[in-house]
């Protein structure tokens, strides 16, 4: 009898040890991509819903022009994002004074002259593709949505005026 219970135990670790150990159904080992990996690309052939905008640089976007009118809507919505998304930083004035820049180098003044005189293709591109600490918002906001803060941003500008034209303080664009 125990020559029989020592053969099925032969036999049953035999079988099981010849299995591999992929069986296990947890969400870690799925194909998947993990943090700071590259999105999977496009399908050949495919366009976006809301159009293709591709640029490397900043400056490749400096001739866009705003299809976005800056209506009440759009200024509303635009308000809505920079002050969710971009007051940290930039404060809710846009003045580089947010609470982030207490601890970080400081965002920059919106309301300078360098940046009042860049294109709003720029100010799109540079919402598209980031700055030199600020992530992209390629992923998070439509094209639509980023236009909207390009308008509420020149909104800011224009609500400060002259006295706004500072030229010091704060980080450079």
């Amino acid at each position: 009898m125990r020559q029989l219970d020592g053969f099925a135990l032969l036999v049953v670790f035999g079988v099981f040890g010849g299995c591999s150990n992929d069986w296990r159904t947890d969400m870690w080992y799925q194909p998947s991509l993990r943090p700071q990996a590259a999105p999977r690309p496009a399908p050949e052939g495919s366009v976006p819903i809301q159009g293709l905008i591709q640029a490397d640089e900043r400056d490749d976007l400096n001739d866009l022009k705003n299809p976005t009118p800056p209506d009440e809507s759009s200024l509303r919505r635009g308000q809505e994002l920079f002050e969710t998304r971009c007051s940290a930083c930039h404060g809710l004035k846009g003045d580089g004074n947010g609470p982030v820049s207490k601890v970080f180098p400081p965002a920059p003044n919106l309301r300078f002259d360098s940046i009042r005189r860049r294109t709003d293709g720029f100010l799109f591109a540079t919402l598209t593709l980031g700055g030199r600490a600020m992530p992209a918002q390629r992923e998070s906001l439509t094209v639509h949505d980023r236009w909207d803060v390009v308008n509420y941003v020149r909104k800011l500008q224009q609500d400060v005026g002259d006295a706004g034209a500072a030229s010091t303080g704060g980080a450079t664009p």
